[in-house]
């Protein structure tokens, strides 16, 4: 990929993260200013389009990434330098206290970190004791106002042990990203996940495709410093 298509395609891909509208050539060229015109962004998100980073809405001039679009995006953080702000990194402190091993203290930074993040998120005790919180977060956010969404979603937590005992072998001790066919919870969603809270326990946030993985990448940093 050529260095003014890959900065094309992580623009696109930062602005579908933060509005959820299909990122078209003439915005890029003539509101991001990205230093071509617009001819020339467009020939090139057609051929990022072409290679299977982006796709084409058939309602919309714009374009939105695809799993293959995320993962290049996602492969690209420097996850080293992902922190998360001192306010957000105190609020999950004050609420949890290292050495904590009760379900309450899991429980209260799980709701916390749905709180931080706007997601969902699981705490897995052990795989069929499980915790999870922040599905009105989900359901809020515009891919979910299909309803078979929300009710495939619903069913997804709701028998989540399954899922769970499919996924356990892929989570390490370090914090990871998972997005689309590389989980077993749904396509439309992507996940943060780690070990956390004994031998049997996965802590997870949950969120569209569209999520802000630098956040909850820290998000989830944070809680496993907290839980060791």
């Amino acid at each position: 990929m050529e260095p003014r298509q890959e900065q094309l395609l992580l623009s696109v891909i930062e602005n579908f993260i933060r509005t959820a509208e299909p990122v078209g050539s003439k915005f890029l060229a003539y509101e991001k200013k990205v230093g071509w015109s617009e001819a020339t962004v467009r020939n090139d998100l057609r051929a990022l389009e072409e290679e299977g980073y982006l796709s084409h809405p058939h309602t919309s001039a714009g374009r939105v990434p695809t799993d293959k679009g995320y993962r290049f995006y996602i492969d690209r953080i420097d996850r080293d330098k992902t922190k998360l702000s001192a306010k957000d990194a105190g609020a999950l402190s004050s609420v949890y206290k290292k050495g904590d091993e009760s379900e309450i203290g899991y429980k209260a930074l799980a709701k916390e970190s749905a709180r931080i993040t706007g997601e969902a998120v699981i705490f897995a005790f052990s795989l069929d004791k499980v915790y999870y919180t922040g599905l009105s977060n989900l359901f809020n956010k515009p891919e979910f106002g299909n309803p078979q969404t929300i009710i495939n979603t619903s069913r997804m937590f709701d028998q989540c042990e399954e899922c769970l005992g499919k996924f356990f072998d892929r989570v390490s001790a370090t914090p990871d990203i998972f997005i689309g066919a590389e989980h077993p919870f749904g396509g439309y969603l992507s996940v943060v996940a780690t070990r956390a809270g004994g031998a049997e326990g996965l802590f997870i946030v949950f969120g569209p495709s569209r999520m802000d993985y630098r956040k909850n990448f820290a998000v989830v940093t944070k809680v496993k410093e907290l839980i060791k």
